[in-house]
């Protein structure tokens, strides 16, 4: 049975890996519209995405990047005012070292949370990339801002259903054929990349397609083995995470 929403064939990285984390997740998000609370580390990866989009849109001064933090910073998701100070500071320690690396950066950065969609059969694939700098050879580069530090260094970029979608993206929706994709670890002064090449265009999309269908199908059976880090583990009545009643007291 079709869901009834209006974008059951628009699909883009943060949907596919939702439903591939738990298909009732997916639903509870894209279907239902309930939303996850923030908590500190989403609350600084929001200021900074917002932060480093202002900066590259609107100077070519890196040492105005720290107004620019200010400007943008979210205090939402925070339990106490010294537990977001905390949290700001380890941001500020990020875009510190960002700004010096801006110094010695050789690209011109073309856009900021640029959005690419094309379509593939019945399916529009869409996504939005953090940053895309243009090389002086005239290649390209996408890049996306990692600000988490509960990540994995050694993880092969071509390994990413995100990059690789971003990848299919830029040169499908763009035309850019010639050009790499890139990790940017902000937290760690760190980039990981991969030529466009590298990524199997057929075998992503049909990642892509084959979770669409199962949407389409109406399958959200919910993955259990999931539940302990899920966002809705103590509104979800399928949660085995959720703790069994209080026995009744004796009378």
């Amino acid at each position: 049975m079709l869901p009834m929403y209006s974008d059951v064939y628009e699909l883009n990285y943060s949907k596919i890996k939702t439903y591939m984390e738990c298909p009732l997740l997916y639903k509870y998000k894209y279907m239902e519209n309930k939303r996850e609370g923030l908590v500190p580390a989403s609350s600084l990866g929001v200021s900074i995405h917002r932060a480093l989009e202002e900066y590259h849109r609107n100077s070519n001064d890196p040492s105005e990047l720290l107004a620019y933090y200010d400007d943008c910073w979210l205090g939402a998701g925070y339990s106490s005012a010294g537990e977001q100070m905390e949290w700001y500071l380890k941001g500020k320690k990020m875009l510190e070292t960002y700004a010096e690396r801006e110094y010695e950066r050789k690209t011109t950065v073309d856009s900021s949370e640029r959005e690419f969609i094309f379509q593939e059969g019945q399916w529009t694939l869409r996504g939005k990339i953090d940053r895309i700098d243009k090389h002086p050879d005239g290649s390209w580069e996408v890049i996306d801002y990692k600000t988490g530090t509960d990540v994995d260094l050694s993880l092969a970029v071509t390994d990413s259903l995100q990059m690789g979608i971003y990848a299919v993206g830029a040169r499908r929706a763009w035309n850019m054929q010639k050009g790499k994709a890139t990790f940017y670890f902000v937290a760690f002064d760190k980039t990981v990349s991969a030529p466009f090449e590298a990524f199997d265009e057929k075998k992503i999309l049909d990642t892509f397609i084959s979770i669409g269908k199962k949407i389409e199908a109406g399958d959200f059976e919910p993955n259990l083995a999931h539940c302990a880090v899920c966002p809705f583990n103590t509104r979800c009545e399928k949660s085995c995470a959720v703790p069994p009643p209080a026995p009744a007291a004796a009378e």
